[in-house]
């Protein structure tokens, strides 16, 4: 009798985007290992195609980690080259050597893992997936985030941020052969409005449903004539303080909010249509896209979402029972 060997199933990875709060991949792949778990293929967008290149390429999770917690952040993105505004605020030659030095393959077909990178075509608005040819390339489409970067160009197309159009690409690890999809979320839900930001209310009074029923209560007309005595009495009031201590967001704050909201909604879309057996999301509501200095709770908060999925995904990624075929040879 012939007995097959027990093999484990194919187990894939999609990598989102979501800037800084992308770190969180680290954290998921450092529990992941931890526990034994394989991975066999990658497809990543944006921030998690680059952290899937380097898993790819053989670089270690404990490396990864160092450097993300020890890089100084805010150093790193003083020497960003800023550009004339024109197809995009920074060029990027820095960040691109940045990525270079720490890929130790040049090639998609020098990498242990196969990897597909994700990137939008700027034209179309079309996912392209990129499996061979020059890593860093593909990489650096991956990345260029709208208005921050320049356009990547990719033979006849010029190339921008997957996220785009594929935040979460659960569908290409499918069909780079993965039997089970792991999909890791960094982009968190975007908090509903303060509709009481305009006059504050007490934070336990119920409100009446509908957005003007809210406004026309009791509490709230005697707040309006409480501070329109007091303007009228020239003391500063609550309002009036919370006007001046607002400033206006930078460039760079507006981009990424912006094309945040978007990817919001876009993965809203994709994650129901996107074949994913386990969905990893990270609560990383207080990480703003930009806070790469905040690395350390980035990686946790992908622990502490990996540990939580972790016997569903062992359930699901267990070997697969002999077959009776082979049994009875």
């Amino acid at each position: 009798m012939m007995t097959q060997p027990h093999k484990t199933k194919k187990i894939g990875l999609a990598l989102g985007s979501g800037a800084a709060r992308g770190l969180a991949h680290i954290g998921v792949l450092k529990v992941l290992e931890e526990e034994g778990i394989g991975i066999d293929v990658i497809a990543g967008t944006s921030i998690g195609a680059f952290i899937g290149a380097l898993y790819a390429a053989g670089v270690s999770v404990a490396q990864m980690e160092e450097v993300a917690l020890n890089v100084d952040w805010r150093r790193l993105a003083r020497l960003i080259d800023p550009t004339f505004p024109s197809a995009g605020l920074i060029d990027g030659k820095k960040v691109s050597l940045f990525m270079s030095e720490l890929l130790p393959v040049r090639t998609f077909e020098e990498l242990q893992i196969p990897l597909a990178v994700i990137a939008t075509d700027l034209e179309t608005g079309e996912p392209l997936i990129i499996k061979k040819g020059q890593l860093l390339k593909a990489l650096q489409a991956a990345v260029a985030f709208p208005g921050i970067f320049p356009p990547i160009r990719f033979g006849d197309r010029f190339l921008i941020d997957g996220g785009l159009c594929n935040p979460v690409p659960g569908d290409v690890a499918l069909d780079l052969g993965a039997e089970v999809v792991i999909g890791v979320c960094a982009i968190p839900a975007i908090r509903k409005p303060r509709t009481e930001a305009f006059l504050p209310e007490k934070k336990n009074e119920r409100q009446p449903k509908g957005p003007f029923l809210g406004f026309f209560n009791s509490r709230n007309v005697e707040n309006v004539v409480k501070d329109l005595w007091r303007q009228n009495n020239h003391e500063e009031s609550e309002v009036a303080a919370m006007k001046i201590k607002l400033k206006a967001p930078g460039i760079f704050k507006v981009c990424a909010q912006s094309i945040a909201i978007m990817e919001n909604e876009i993965n809203a879309l994709r994650l129901e249509r996107n074949h994913l057996d386990i969905l990893i999301r990270p609560d990383l509501n207080d990480i703003t896209l930009l806070e790469f200095h905040r690395a350390a709770e980035a990686i946790q908060a992908g622990e502490n979402a990996t540990r939580l999925a972790i016997d569903k995904i062992k359930a699901l990624a267990r070997p697969i029972e002999s077959s009776p075929f082979y049994d009875n040879v």
